[in-house]
């Protein structure tokens, strides 16, 4: 006999199991969101449920299963959960069995709950074999926010949209991917300023806009959770979700309608994939970014502490690069085939040891590396010191390496000679290009920023989103500006390319005191090139003069970054892949177009389909844009640049909010002709216009 009760929320049945023989016993079966409230914790006690087994893992600590309500035996308040956690150390049943279970309910942060409601000490009867699951819930990437998870706990769920993967860190060692239910997770700096809102302002002063970082953080927190691997082994063997063909899976890599349980632990929420059906994830590798027609071509890459011991085969372990020849072999190979599929004209080099130039130094090693490679002479060095670097007391320093068919060095190469500023002073070099008939000089200069890691006093950490030393790094950028304007123009151009890692994501202060002065960043702020504790952001810009504008294109190679730790040639030892370029270092290289003579496009993705039109064009008024071949939320930047080469607007939109922006800002430009250059993640174009 069944009695059903409504004394309490949710019902309540008490069912009488009579057996043969035996007088009949009463239990009270209890739905399941009952015992989980619309709280952030289960009721303890001692319960009876009934449900669907969804899935069990005997590889979880502890080991058990999950069991959902039928939506009949359910509570109906979508508000709470109709799941728990079995605590069962060698689980006996299948899913897709129902089942009656009595036990301890708890949730607390202790075995073997670690916060999860979980039922333990189970008595488990049968009642059938092969039911079909409960539905899934149907999770609205959009809406969908870690503070409301608890509502689900150890149900099945499905994500309405591809999920993005955000970290790898943990892939090898615990089987994890980080996940974010609304595209890359970035450093909040990267696109809030600090003291400035909106961002397009200049002020590298203040804390006005701190609780907009902090506001933004808070956001990345609530659209981020994990997808485990059902496992608690450490360094799982195989590890799981690498693609089948690369051997890797990357930040950005997507996974279509994800589905399993969403259950917790270790302080996070995860989605647990169903036994035998293990989501799969979409990997692909960048090709190297194409430009249209140049006059020179130039790239920054931090080559990842190249120090190559005494130069003859010993010196190892080496201060801060390879502890073995080894190993050192393994990084050399990936950085040379990594330079010499950038086939930059002038590269600038960051974290290169700094012992001079002699024969046996870090940069001639490199530079006889490539040569081997791509043929003798193909590269040349800039003689920055013979024996180190003047001005540098630090072990590794910024470098600068040409091709002499494409360019020749005009003067003296140029360092900072201000003291008590850099740890690693700007370097820079003239060139004279030499591929086209009407010679342009331009310089370039390489640069390396103090880094977050560590600061006291005024120097500490300030709670901006900015790290430690942002202040020195405000000093640094201020003498940069200095020195281009002081030292390196007046040596004898009007083009500067200012390269390097900044240690400084997009708003942060001291892109900012650049922008300040004049200077334009080549890249959007959706264009990142580093990643740390989950988060992207874009520590190593271009950064150009503004008659640049519309004659340059910059793009991120985007090689490293988004690639796990356990691939670089320190971590894989003899399985590093030497062939290739992937992984090669920590920080993604960054490629620079030039045309001194008309415009410059770039794609670092084939086909991309992305059209920018302006319309009516001559304009009595402002330009209507019509932007295709991009998602309506695709973050983009647009600089208008006048003839003369000055930045006269800065826009930052959406694809589809951006054209009313344009159409209202440049309704009040004078006449005359314009560039409009569009910037996104992976992609510029630039169109000219007339008002």
């Amino acid at each position: 006999m069944i009695k059903l009760s409504t004394a309490s929320r949710g019902a309540v049945l008490t069912v009488l199991l009579a057996a043969a023989g035996t007088q009949a016993q009463a239990q009270t079966v209890t739905p399941i969101g009952t015992i989980q409230t619309s709280g952030a914790l289960a009721t303890a006690g001692t319960y009876t449920v009934e449900g669907i087994v969804t899935a069990v893992y005997p590889g979880l600590s502890p080991a058990g299963f999950y069991v959902q309500n039928e939506t009949a035996g359910a509570d109906g308040d979508p508000t709470t959960s109709d799941a728990l956690y079995v605590v069962q150390t060698a689980p006996t049943v299948a899913a897709g069995t129902r089942v009656r279970i009595t036990g301890a309910v708890q949730e607390m942060p202790t075995t073997p709950s670690f916060n999860q409601a979980v039922l333990t000490s189970p008595t488990v009867t049968v009642l059938a074999t092969g039911q079909n699951l409960p539905p899934f819930t149907l999770l609205n990437n959009a809406t969908f926010a870690i503070a409301d998870a608890e509502a689900f706990e150890g149900m099945l769920v499905q994500f309405s949209a591809p999920v993005t993967v955000s970290d790898v860190a943990t892939l090898k060692s615990r089987g994890e991917l980080n996940i974010s239910t609304q595209g890359l997770v970035y450093q909040p700096t990267q696109y809030v300023d600090p003291n400035d809102d909106p961002a397009t302002g200049t002020s590298s002063t203040g804390i006005t806009n701190v609780p907009a970082v902090n506001a933004y953080q808070a956001a990345n927190v609530q659209k981020s959770l994990l997808l485990d691997d059902g496992l608690a082994a450490v360094n799982p063997s195989p590890t799981p979700y690498l693609d089948a063909a690369t051997g890797t899976v990357r930040v950005g890599s997507t996974i279509a309608s994800l589905r399993g349980i969403l259950g917790y632990g270790s302080s996070k929420w995860r989605v647990q994939p169903l036994p035998g059906a293990a989501p799969v994830v979409t990997t692909v590798r960048p090709p190297v970014p194409t430009f249209s027609p140049l006059s020179v071509k130039l790239a920054s890459f931090n080559v990842l502490n190249y120090f190559n011991g005494d130069g003859a085969g010993g010196g190892f372990p080496t201060s801060r690069g390879a502890t073995t020849l080894a190993d050192f072999n393994r990084q050399r190979a990936k950085i040379i085939t990594a330079i010499a599929q950038m086939n930059a004209d002038v590269v600038g080099l960051i974290e290169i040891e700094n012992d001079g130039t002699g024969p046996n130094s870090a940069i001639q090693d490199l530079v006889n590396g490539l040569n081997q490679a791509l043929g003798a002479g193909t590269y040349a060095i800039v003689n920055d010191g013979v024996l180190r670097q003047p001005n540098n007391t630090d072990l590794i320093h910024c470098a600068i390496i040409y091709k002499p068919a494409a360019v020749t060095p005009y003067g003296n190469v140029l360092l900072a000679s201000v003291t008590g500023v850099f740890e690693r002073p700007p370097v820079a070099q003239l060139f004279i290009t030499t591929r086209t008939a009407a010679r342009d000089t331009f310089a370039l200069v390489v640069n390396h920023l103090k880094s977050k890691a560590s600061g006291s006093g005024a120097n500490a950490d300030q709670g901006d989103g900015q790290g430690a030393s942002n202040l020195r790094r405000k000093q640094q950028a201020t003498a940069l500006v200095q020195f281009i304007s002081g030292t390196v123009l007046p040596a004898g151009t009007r083009y500067v390319v200012s390269v390097g890692d900044y240690n400084a994501n997009y708003e942060e202060d001291p892109m900012d005191i650049l922008r300040a002065a004049g200077f334009v960043l080549g890249s959007p702020a959706s264009s990142a090139s580093y990643v740390f504790s989950g988060l992207s952001g874009s520590l190593d810009h271009a950064v150009l003069t503004p008659n640049l504008l519309g004659h340059a294109a910059v793009e991120k190679w985007h090689i490293n970054a988004a690639e796990p730790e356990f691939l670089e040639y320190d971590v894989a030892g003899a399985a590093t892949d030497v062939s290739s370029p992937f992984r090669s270092s920590d920080h993604d290289p960054v490629l620079i177009g030039l045309n001194f003579a008309g415009v410059v496009t770039a794609a670092a993705r084939p086909a991309a389909g992305v059209q920018m039109e302006a319309f009516p064009n001559p304009a009595a008024a402002g330009f209507t844009l019509r932007i295709t071949g991009l998602a309506a939320t695709e973050p983009l930047a647009l600089d208008v640049v006048s003839a003369l080469g000055q930045r006269v607007l800065a826009l930052h939109g959406s694809a589809a909010g951006l054209p009313a922006e344009t159409a209202q800002r440049t309704a009040g430009l004078a006449p005359g002709t314009y560039l409009l250059h569009l910037r996104g993640a992976g992609f510029s174009q630039t169109l000219r216009v007339v008002k």
